[in-house]
Order: C-alpha cells, then sequence, then structure tokens
C-alpha cells in the first residue's frame, strides 16, 4: 500500500495526468468489466441449463460437473434471503427481526440529498437471518453462495453495489476448506479478509452490528473475522465476550460450513439504521473506560496524508491556542474512545473515520467538521439524527484538479460561532 499511496501522490502533482488516469478508472475500464463478467455469468449459466435439460447423458459429462462446480464462477443468479424468508422458499430456518428501519429527515442541502451514497434511499433495509446448511463462503467477501451457485443478494448488500462484489467475480476458487458446527461471519466487501486492517467507519457500522443477533444463535456459533484486526478491534469483540476460542481468522477466499447462520448487515454506512447505532450505545457504552480524561473539546488530527487537507499544522495549532486538544484516535485503547467522545462537549474534525465515533457522544455536544467537493458523504449526517445532536455544522471547501484543499480559517471560526463555541 505504501508503493500504491506514493505513485497516487505523484500522479495528483501532474493534473493532466491524472485527470486522464481517472477518466480512464472511472469509464472505460468499469464498463469492460461489467460487459465480460455479465457476459460470462450469462453464457455459463445458459450452457449449463442446457446440458441439464437436454439429455442425462450431458448431465454426467465433464462440462457440466465443470460448470456446476461452486469453484468456478460467476455464480449463475442472485437470490434474497429476506424474500425466502417472507415467502417461505426456499425453505430454511431464520427469522425477521425487523421490517423497516425508517427514514432520515432530508432538507434541501442536506448531504443525505447532495452526497454520492445517498443514504436517505437506501430503505426499507431490514433486519433478518437465517440457517444454510452446506453452504459455501466465497471470495474476499465471503458471501453466502448456495450449492446451486446461488449467491444471496443480501449478502453483498444488494442490487445496487453488486457489481462492486469480489464474489460477483470469480473464475476459479480453490478446494473449500470445511467447517463443522456452528458459524457466523463478519466478513463483507466492506469488511474484506485481504490482509489489510477493517476501516474503522466499516468496523463500527458494518461488522460489529451483525452480533446484535448472536444471542439467536446457538451457544456453540463461532464467528469467522478478518485474519488481520487491530488491537482495538480485538477489544470491542471481548467486550461482547467473544474471546479468541470462538474466533476464527479467515484467510481463504472459499470455505464450506456445516451449518451458517447469516446475520444480514444491518447498516453499511450506505444506510440510515437506527438499529446499528442503538446496538452501538447500548453494547459499548457500559465499557468505556472512566479512569480516561480527555478533553471535553477537541481537533482529531489524521494521519492519511493522501485524504489531509493541505494547511493541517495550522488546523492543529489554531485550535491549540483555543485551548482545545489535539487528538490522535489511534494512540487510545477502544475503551477510551468510547469515554473521550462521550464525555466530549466539542468536536471539530475532517471527514473521516474517527468521526464515526460521535455515535456515542451526548445529544448536547457540538460538532464541526470540514469535507471536500469531490466526495460528500451524509453518514455523520444521519448518525447525528439518531444520535439527536442538533448542534452542527459542516463546510465544503473546493478542491483542485488533484484533489488538493485547504481549510480556510476565517470560515472554521465562522462555523464555531454558529454552534456557539466562539
Amino acid at each position: 500500500m505504501g508503493l500504491l499511496s506514493s505513485i497516487k501522490t505523484q500522479l495528483r502533482s501532474r493534473a493532466w495526468i491524472y485527470r486522464g488516469v481517472l477518466s480512464l478508472n472511472r469509464c472505460l475500464l468499469p464498463a469492460c468489466k461489467d460487459a465480460f463478467w455479465e457476459g460470462c455469468r450469462s453464457l455459463a449459466w445458459k450452457l449449463c441449463f442446457y446440458l441439464y435439460s437436454t439429455a442425462a447423458r450431458r448431465r454426467n459429462s465433464w462440462l457440466y460437473a465443470y460448470l456446476a462446480n461452486p469453484r468456478h464462477g460467476p455464480p449463475f443468479r442472485f437470490f434474497s434471503v429476506y424474500q425466502a424468508l417472507r415467502c417461505g422458499w426456499p425453505r430454511f430456518e431464520g427469522r425477521i427481526v425487523l421490517e423497516d428501519q425508517g427514514s432520515p429527515t432530508v432538507s434541501t442541502n442536506s448531504l443525505l440529498a447532495l452526497g454520492h451514497i445517498q443514504q436517505h434511499a437506501h430503505q426499507p433495509h431490514p433486519i433478518f437471518w437465517s440457517r444454510h446448511v452446506g453452504s459455501h463462503l466465497v471470495s474476499r467477501s465471503l458471501a453466502l453462495l448456495t450449492p446451486e451457485k446461488e449467491l444471496a443478494i443480501e449478502s453483498i448488500y444488494g442490487h445496487s453495489t453488486r457489481s462492486d462484489d469480489p464474489a460477483v467475480r470469480y473464475l476459479k476458487l480453490p478446494p473449500p476448506v470445511t467447517l463443522t458446527g456452528n458459524w457466523t461471519s463478519l466478513i463483507s466487501r466492506w469488511v474484506p479478509n485481504d490482509g489489510q486492517v477493517p476501516n474503522h467507519s466499516h468496523w463500527l457500522l458494518d461488522a460489529l452490528p451483525r452480533l446484535a443477533l448472536l444471542k439467536e444463535f446457538p451457544a456453540d456459533t463461532h464467528v469467522i473475522v478478518p485474519p488481520k484486526l487491530a488491537a482495538y478491534q480485538r477489544e470491542s469483540l471481548a467486550m461482547l465476550g467473544l474471546t479468541d476460542d470462538r474466533l476464527r481468522p479467515a484467510p481463504e477466499t472459499h470455505l464450506l460450513v456445516e451449518n451458517y447462520y447469516f446475520s444480514s448487515p444491518p447498516s453499511m454506512i450506505a444506510c440510515y439504521s437506527p438499529y446499528a447505532v442503538r446496538f452501538l450505545r447500548e453494547t459499548f457504552l457500559p465499557h468505556a473506560d472512566v479512569s480516561y480524561h480527555g478533553p471535553k473539546r477537541f481537533f482529531i488530527s489524521r494521519r492519511n496524508v493522501a485524504r489531509n487537507t493541505g494547511n493541517v499544522a495550522e488546523l492543529e495549532h489554531f485550535f491549540s491556542r483555543l485551548g482545545w486538544g489535539v487528538i490522535d484516535l489511534c494512540e487510545l485503547t477502544f475503551a477510551q474512545e468510547i469515554q473521550l467522545f462521550a464525555e466530549a462537549e466539542a468536536i471539530c474534525g475532517l471527514w473521516g473515520s474517527g468521526l464515526t465515533n460521535i455515535i456515542f457522544c451526548r445529544p448536547e455536544c457540538a460538532v464541526v467538521t470540514m469535507g471536500h467537493d469531490y466526495w460528500t458523504d451524509g453518514v455523520l449526517e444521519w448518525i447525528l439524527q439518531v444520535v439527536d445532536i442538533t448542534k452542527y455544522s459542516v463546510h465544503l471547501y473546493p478542491t483542485d484538479a488533484c484533489r488538493h484543499w485547504c481549510v480556510d480559517l476565517d470560515v472554521m471560526k465562522q462555523q464555531l460561532k454558529s454552534v456557539g463555541l466562539l
């Protein structure tokens, strides 16, 4: 990743090259990939169906055996676990916990409406679980695949994002590793087993809330987790009573599970989810480290140079002069992070994963954020609505052709004044 970051930084210093690469990467290459994979899927399914339906001898042919094998992709079709639970077919054990999570309030200038992800449109977003016998978990997202090569659409976050999931696009998988007993999984498109530490926002909103249904599974259910976890992520699992003997790091891309308990992703950052926020608050706030006392007002410092503002040092100096703390969240334990945000009076930061911790804030807290215009996201807005925080200010800054941007301190002062902090 260091080499890739270096290449990106070099490209961004040459605007005309960067714009060309960006256009190629966003337009032509995705179109070519879509055409290739959908062509493969259609051809494989139609050929397999033809061999099965025309003559019994063809069902025993090597070609049919090859195409029908879940190892050889891509998957034939998609099916909905939620709809199956509703109508009773395919028949399997499960329960719909919640049909609809409601909708956020959206105003004219809301980032929910202006943003690229459109979080307000991902409703209804039901919560459910299901039990699958002898099913496959495939690719880096370990998505749920039946022996008939049908992929559960909820395990790849729905039809709208299916083209981005590696489980939709694979040509060949290794022989499956068999897991006996009862299992559930936290691995998905947004929390993959690709050898990287899962992103903090996705860990909070995509992974952990899937364990809210763990109490409905057998007591000996083990949890499949990414092979590389940060210390705070292991700490969060321990807070749920999940010790190492119940966790199974899975670097594999093909598992055959005896009894798989699929817990639907309740949120994803692209979806308004009061269910996920309530679970996180009720579960983890009691585990806050009450012995830790951080600043009541603080600015969140970021290490990601590629996504940082150009004058971050000036910003940190500005807040230090105001008497605010400058916090690097990477230096805290998860219990300390929870305590820091639970006690906060005011928080300021650039858009990023660290601000997702406002889930643990009190309604009286004031939140000031800064973002850039090339990627707008309303995730903080819907979290603020669920937590009932009303003192909130956000300002979008223009970026140049290479996505460089800087925070205007005068604008920042106006933001602080608007929520009563200056």
